[in-house]
């Protein structure tokens, strides 16, 4: 069965050409003019147009069993000029196209070391951020040289946002490669989800999770601090709490002056943040253990089928920090030194690409 109709095909190339073969043009009206119609990318519309002036025809030459599974040097050559010409096609479009057998063609990039690179989602940085990034790095990473053990004295906190919708799906996004193109896409993560929670981690442990039932302002941030923290902190011994840092980022509730002068009693110069005399660089998630581990980990846990309630979501989520073990979260927080260093390396710029 042939993947297009030769309706649908010839549809697609008229408005492909009289769109003067601009393709983006052409995947955006074909959208508009049939909208009942299924979605094709703009590589389709010039793999469709080459196919034709090669062939004469807007169906792919039909080939015979034996040679659709045939390594032969034609179908290698081919295979290696579809990822050439369009780096971002799956194995399955590849395959459909030329008319090969699936597994020849995964067997064909593998032996010629091409992998599918996923796509990695990255907080926009602005260019003031640079260098309030790299001072940060500095900064944290003398602390640890002086002091190993510095990073476990630390209350590293956030926020996150959970629907019952759950997390981006990255599976389908290519890009094959003999090597990494650091392929990276802006992405905004202010979402609105239906269940807040609070979480921190402090020598090895989880602190947490902590709910809040309406949005967070600096009051209701300030009486979570007062009134809510000492009792997550109950079973941690005295002597952590004593030489405890406290580390949050830069949201407006966090920024609040009242939360600000308490921090600044309750934690005297020994807290990270917006406005503090050690102030957290905006814009970095990759920086804090809370963003570039635990809540993709938890949201791995919650998120093996979708929850049926907020209640139920919550559930998970203290099932999800039950499950989590001691070593895999210090494991995770000794992680932020590489990271310190990458940051510094690359002069505060997003660095996740240079992770081995």
């Amino acid at each position: 069965m042939p993947y297009f109709s030769n309706e649908e095909a010839y549809n697609m190339l008229a408005v492909y050409f009289e769109s003067l073969q601009n393709a983006v043009i052409a995947e955006r009206e074909y959208a508009v003019r049939y909208p009942e119609g299924r979605r094709h990318s703009r590589s389709v519309f010039k793999r469709l147009a080459n196919r034709l002036r090669e062939t004469g025809n807007v169906q792919p030459v039909p080939l015979k069993n034996r040679a659709r599974r045939s390594r032969t040097e034609e179908n290698v050559i081919n295979v290696l000029a579809c990822v050439t010409n369009d780096p971002h096609l799956s194995i399955r479009e590849i395959a459909r196209d030329l008319g090969l057998n699936y597994s020849l063609v995964n067997t064909i990039l593998k032996e010629h070391k091409l992998h599918p690179y996923h796509v990695v989602l990255h907080q926009e940085l602005k260019q003031a951020d640079f260098d309030l990034r790299l001072d940060h790095s500095v900064w944290l990473k003398e602390m640890v040289d002086e002091n190993p053990n510095f990073l476990s004295q630390i209350l590293w906190t956030d926020e996150a946002t959970f629907t019952s919708s759950g997390k981006v799906n990255l599976h389908n996004s290519h890009y094959w490669s003999e090597t990494n193109p650091h392929w990276q896409r802006e992405v905004n993560y202010q979402n609105r989800w239906s269940v807040n929670v609070w979480c921190g981690i402090l020598n090895g442990e989880i602190i947490g999770p902590y709910f809040f039932e309406e949005t967070l302002k600096g009051d209701r941030y300030l009486e979570f601090l007062i009134n809510d923290l000492p009792i997550l902190l109950e079973n941690v011994s005295l002597q952590i709490r004593l030489n405890m840092w406290y580390q949050q980022d830069g949201c407006p509730a966090h920024f609040a002056n009242v939360v600000r002068q308490y921090l600044n009693t309750a934690f005297p110069s020994r807290w990270i943040g917006r406005g503090s005399i050690f102030p957290w660089p905006a814009r970095s998630p990759d920086l804090t253990v809370l963003d570039f581990y635990l809540w993709g980990r938890i949201k791995d846990l919650v998120f093996k089928t979708r929850p049926t309630t907020s209640d139920d979501m919550k559930e998970r989520i203290r099932g999800a920090v039950r499950s989590i073990s001691t070593a895999e979260i210090e494991a995770s927080v000794n992680d932020t030194v590489k990271r310190l260093s990458l940051c510094i390396a690359n002069d505060g710029k997003h660095f996740e690409y240079l992770k081995k």
